[in-house]
């Protein structure tokens, strides 16, 4: 990590506790001998968080017949990990709270990286990849790293903004000439200082290049077609005013029919406002 990356995260709250929900959640689920009762009521502690955990069960995000009515309930048929991801977004989501970007809007930034989130495990479902839920959360941090950069350098990505503007490039490809550096290598650094596990960090900082994530490839290539996408729905922004190209290697090594794809922007638009609303009200 180059040291202009690292005084960029330097001061970036840590996910050490979520109210101190996140760290209690993460004891009782390495406990071996812990139960599901015992991890409802540590969510149960978090009244907001239950509710949450709630409403995204009840939701087209996952689209139960039955309605859930116990926090129990939620877990059991949602999955432990699914309720840990959203304690952890959620935290996320309030660390940079109330920013002020000056190239995008909060609210099209986290409607961007949520319908990222939504198509990368739409598209993991369909690949009937083990654990599709954590693409969710791979897709939403793709772009974490322009967070950091709109907060802690905002003239210099003001800079590479205008110069991606003026000679009509990608504003990763901008970030680079301006920085040496871009927003996937930022993003990438501070996953690794909040110690996510090296296949979130490599998906992360190679979303842009997939074909160079050595064995996750496949999570990188899924997440930047997820970003394609997401993009050429014109879903939010982070900052990207250009449809950056999808991979033609990607592709082929996701091995999926042109006729999934109708189907999958259908699926992203039935689920992200009920993913908005979970996560951003």
């Amino acid at each position: 990590m180059s040291k202009q990356i690292q005084a960029l995260i330097e001061g970036v709250p840590s996910l050490g506790s979520y109210e101190g929900v996140l760290a209690e959640l993460t004891k009782v689920l390495d406990d071996p001998i812990s139960t599901l009762v015992d991890i409802a009521q540590v969510v149960e502690k978090d009244p907001d968080l239950a509710a949450r955990l709630l409403k995204l069960g009840n939701s087209s995000f996952f689209g139960f017949p039955c309605r859930l009515e116990t926090v129990q309930d939620a877990l059991n048929l949602i999955g432990v990990q699914q309720a840990q991801d959203l304690v952890r977004v959620t935290r996320i989501v309030s660390v940079f709270k109330g920013l002020s970007p000056a190239v995008v809007t909060m609210e099209a930034f986290w409607r961007h990286s949520l319908g990222c989130g939504v198509a990368a495990r739409i598209l993991a479902m369909n690949r009937r990849l083990p654990k599709a839920e954590k693409f969710f959360e791979a897709g939403l941090l793709h772009d974490l790293g322009r967070l950091v950069l709109y907060t802690r350098a905002p003239d210099r990505v003001m800079e590479a903004y205008q110069r991606s503007q003026e000679k009509r490039m990608l504003l990763y490809e901008a970030e680079r000439q301006v920085l040496g550096f871009d927003h996937t290598e930022v993003g990438e650094a501070l996953l690794s200082a909040w110690n996510f596990p090296e296949g979130m960090r490599e998906t992360v900082r190679r979303h842009h290049q997939p074909m160079g994530a050595g064995i996750f490839q496949l999570e990188a290539s899924l997440v930047h077609l997820a970003d394609f996408l997401v993009n050429a729905m014109a879903l939010g922004s982070s900052g990207e005013s250009r449809i950056p190209p999808l991979d033609a290697k990607s592709w082929i090594r996701l091995n999926f029919s042109a006729d999934i794809l109708d189907s999958v922007v259908n699926a992203i638009d039935t689920q992200i406002e009920a993913v908005e609303a979970c996560f951003l009200t």
